[in-house]
């Protein structure tokens, strides 16, 4: 009996522990579930804190443009971004048109009104020589012959009518500056037909051809370029010498212009110089300066010069007969016109409010001035630095007198520059020769 008790007893410990281990289970089981939902829910804040999968992901994301901004080991944005901006704005309109708030006339006018259309052309000249033409092959029908170019061996470049008609005055051939690689063709002649103390005038037709297009019947945006014919009275070829006098620039863009100008031999040689050159910044791909039908000769006496027809612009008149005391007083209204115009000028530039009427009437003065033919020897040095004064001053301030012609404008430190320095240069000549002349003249 006790066995079998034994047994009894422990057969219901076994099921009670069996109980146990199956509620354990279960509770497990609940446990298990209970956890799994509670992870899947983490699974968000779990997953983004340890930077798994999903975590990677999206940091990268954000990282993107971390990396556009961060990119210190591709330095070419940052340092091409950060000049760009600095380039930009950096004071090339301001330095195109520098001291845009002095007005020449309170009408305004846009900035490229100076640069894009080429400037009003210089007054008309005296008309041609009288007598005979001195040059030989005047016209460059011989191609160069007779002609140098300053400062090299070459000979002038040729154009023909056969191939450019439009770049041919008469004739069947023209002499070219071509980009100004060579700028002076002179011709020299010497000899007795060469007279110290005579008026000899020196006179050319010009044409030029100044664009960015490539059709050579029309020039596209014309550049800043220019042409004057000077005379040298000892026969030298550089036309900055003191010896040399030259005409007012002008740009005839695309028509054919005569220019001239005047002076009294010194010695028994004398030059005409032909010159081309850049005026300003602005020029385009081509630039070419066409010269036809040049002459030398006496310069005609009479006491107006003929004026052009198409043009109530005043001209410089021919020469007069000498007389002392008239080109003493001459040189005295030329001066007195070349320094009121200088102070004019500053007046313009110091934004002083002023109108264009008063400093055309200068300039027109100064063109009007008189000419002289035979000049006496004792006399020729006098009168040529006069010569210089009038013509120095036409030449520099062109550009002011074709703003004022334009109706006014903005007046550029560049233009003001040239302008100031060739009134300072033209003065600087006329004044010591006013004391010479008083001096010979007694007072």
């Amino acid at each position: 009996m006790k066995n079998v008790y034994r047994v009894f007893i422990l057969c219901c410990l076994l099921l009670l522990i069996g109980c146990q281990e199956e509620s354990a289970a279960e509770v497990a089981d609940t446990t298990a579930v209970v956890t799994e939902v509670a992870t899947d829910t983490a699974v968000p804040s779990t997953k983004t804190a340890e930077s798994t999968d999903v975590p990677t992901e999206i940091p990268t994301e954000t990282v993107v443009p971390t990396e556009t901004a961060t990119p210190t080991d591709t330095p070419e944005p940052t340092v091409t971004q950060s000049p760009t901006p600095t380039e930009e704005p950096s004071t090339e309109t301001p330095t195109s048109m520098p001291t845009v708030t002095n007005t020449v006339m309170a009408t305004a006018v846009p900035a490229t009104a100076t640069t894009a259309p080429p400037p009003a052309a210089a007054p008309p000249p005296a008309p041609a020589p009288a007598g005979p033409n001195l040059l030989n092959n005047p016209g460059f029908e011989q191609g160069g012959t007779s002609w140098e170019v300053q400062n090299s061996s070459a000979q002038p470049t040729i154009y023909l009518a056969a191939d450019k008609p439009q770049f041919v005055h008469s004739g069947q051939q023209s002499g070219v500056n071509v980009n100004f690689q060579r700028t002076t063709f002179f011709q020299r002649v010497s000899g007795e037909i060469i007279v110290p103390g005579t008026t000899y005038r020196a006179g050319v037709w010009v044409k030029i051809w100044s664009s960015s297009g490539e059709d050579r019947t029309v020039s596209e945006n014309p550049g800043d370029v220019g042409a004057q014919v000077c005379i040298n009275v000892t026969g030298e070829s550089d036309r900055w010498l003191d010896t040399s006098y030259c005409s007012g620039i002008v740009r005839p863009i695309d028509t054919w212009q005569f220019i001239s100008v005047d002076g009294v031999a010194q010695t028994d040689r004398i030059s005409i110089l032909l010159v081309a050159g850049y005026t300003g910044p602005n020029y385009p791909t081509h630039n070419e300066v066409m010269w036809d039908d040049a002459t030398m000769g006496t310069a005609p006496a009479a006491a107006t010069a003929t004026p052009n027809p198409v043009s109530s612009q005043p001209v410089r008149p021919n020469p007069i007969g000498f007389e002392a005391t008239a080109l003493r007083d001459s040189m005295n209204g030329v001066r007195s016109a070349i320094e009121q115009s200088g102070g004019l000028l500053d007046r313009f530039y110091n934004g002083e409010s002023q109108t264009c009427q008063e400093y055309q009437g200068y300039y027109n003065d100064v063109i009007r001035s008189a000419t002289y033919s035979g000049v006496p020897e004792d006399w020729v040095g006098i009168y040529n630095d006069f010569i210089f004064a009038v013509e120095n001053f036409l030449a520099t301030n062109e550009s002011i007198k074709a703003l004022c012609d334009g109706g006014g404008g903005v007046l550029s430190s560049l233009n003001y520059g040239v302008a100031r320095t060739g009134i300072n240069d033209s003065l600087n000549r006329l004044i010591p020769a006013i004391e010479a002349a008083n001096a010979k003249l007694g007072g």
